[in-house]
């Protein structure tokens, strides 16, 4: 069986090309000259769709090039960077509220006003954003500064603190230490170690704490230490960046001066 089949095959395949042998001897001169006509006119035609394709492409490409380069020449977008004038990076992480039972999703981007208009009588808030250390002594002291900050200015601007652990001997923060310093509670582990975290000073602070403990947010801030004070115009523009100042700038005073540019 397996021998009748192995002839049976290259039969058939004769018979075929049999078959078409004759029908090419059957075509007389005029009938082959049509057929060959009418083969490149179907080719030229195919090649001519192709190349209308290809074309099309070539202008839709230069189309979408042409609007790209609009958007970027002509939309005022300032570059992404922490320093004054730039469009501060994103922040982005679990958030604490004070009361909350548990850290919900943040996103700085989220909260800014993108379509701010200095000119308009917009109500859109500023931002102060302040980067502290639970373990930071400085940052201690700084809590009083904070709710005098935020009762004055609490209706014109949304304070954000991002709570960092600087890797340096002495800081090891947790959580529980965050929410204990940004609530007032007890907790022993503030200001460097033993200390309560209910007795730092100032009120409760009634704002968002941002967990960035691994600092994975604060790097592209390019802070110096802490506390670090950066203000924010509604739209996301870094307006005060506490690096670029003397020491000893404060940004409670930056902040009024903004807020307040007619001197009121």
């Amino acid at each position: 069986m397996v021998e009748k089949n192995q002839l049976t095959a290259p039969r058939t395949s004769g018979a075929h090309n049999q078959d078409s042998a004759i029908q090419s001897q059957n075509m007389g001169p005029h009938n082959l000259t049509t057929a060959l006509r009418t083969i490149r006119a179907r080719t030229l035609l195919t090649d001519e769709n192709a190349d209308a394709r290809l074309t099309s492409g070539f202008v839709i490409a230069g189309f979408l090039t042409f609007i790209m380069l609009a958007v970027v020449l002509f939309t005022d977008m300032p570059p992404i960077g922490p320093n004054e004038g730039e469009l501060a990076p994103n922040l982005s992480g679990d958030a604490h509220t004070p009361g909350s039972a548990s850290w919900q999703p943040f996103e700085l981007y989220d909260e800014i006003d993108h379509g701010w208009d200095a000119d308009s009588d917009s109500d859109s808030k500023w931002f102060l954003i302040q980067f502290m250390d639970t373990d930071c002594p400085y940052c201690w002291d700084e809590g009083e500064t904070m709710s005098a900050m935020y009762t004055q200015f609490s209706e014109q601007v949304t304070f954000i603190s991002v709570a960092v652990s600087l890797d340096i001997p002495g800081h090891s923060s947790s959580l529980e230490e965050v929410i204990a310093f940004q609530e007032k509670t007890s907790h022993s582990g503030c200001k460097g170690g033993e200390t309560d975290c209910s007795t730092r000073p100032g009120d409760a602070h009634n704002f968002v704490y941002l967990d960035d403990l691994r600092l994975s947010e604060s790097d592209e801030w390019e802070i110096q230490g802490t506390p670090f004070m950066v203000i924010l115009k509604p739209d996301g523009v870094v307006a005060w960046n506490q690096g670029q100042h003397a020491p000893g700038s404060e940004a409670g005073q930056a902040l009024y001066d903004m807020l307040n540019p007619d001197g009121e």
